[in-house]
């Protein structure tokens, strides 16, 4: 019996990083919105090898869960007994 490679692999199920289309479509940011985002120090996990830009999936899903919750913190209605 000869030993089978899986059909797929971690990386094709679970990729580390994503392309700059596939982070703006995931964020809903565009590209250009990203890149300024990372040039003024956002952990948004821009990463450049060679001429190409790639984004680490899980500090990008890390850092929008981060502004996701910080936006809901912001706009729960606040409780003023004195009222």
């Amino acid at each position: 019996m000869r030993d089978q490679l899986p059909t797929t692999t971690t990386a094709d199920s679970d990729p580390l990083a994503i392309d700059q289309r596939d982070a703006a479509k995931l964020t809903g940011l565009s590209a250009k919105t990203l890149g300024r985002l990372a040039d003024a120090g956002e952990p948004v996990g821009r990463v450049k090898v060679g001429r190409r830009v790639l984004y680490h999936l899980p500090t990008l899903t890390a850092w929008l869960s981060a502004h996701a919750a910080a936006q809901a913190r912001d706009t729960r209605p606040t409780h003023n007994p004195a009222r």
